[in-house]
């Protein structure tokens, strides 16, 4: 297997993490961005460039980490033509 075919089953189990806890990730950190990494939660802050800036002190390679934000009540957008 090679390192890229590897990053991407690590992305996909991320992945599967946030679906599969979503509600409790929301209770935990509602209004705030979260950063997902190995299938654990590496970061949490209100600010994205605060998360981001935490994630790179640590060594937490951001870039890989699978990055959202958590709200109670999700937007839903309709989109119509006219």
């Amino acid at each position: 297997m090679t390192e890229q075919q590897a990053e991407l089953q690590r992305f996909r189990r991320d992945a599967e993490y946030y679906r599969s806890h979503y509600a409790e990730l929301v209770a935990q950190h509602p209004e705030q961005w979260i950063a997902i990494f190995d299938q654990s939660v590496v970061g949490a802050a209100a600010d994205l460039d605060a998360l981001l800036t935490d994630l790179t002190q640590r060594g937490v390679p951001a870039d890989q980490a699978l990055v959202k934000h958590l709200m109670h009540k999700e937007d839903l957008l309709i989109l119509t033509s006219r």
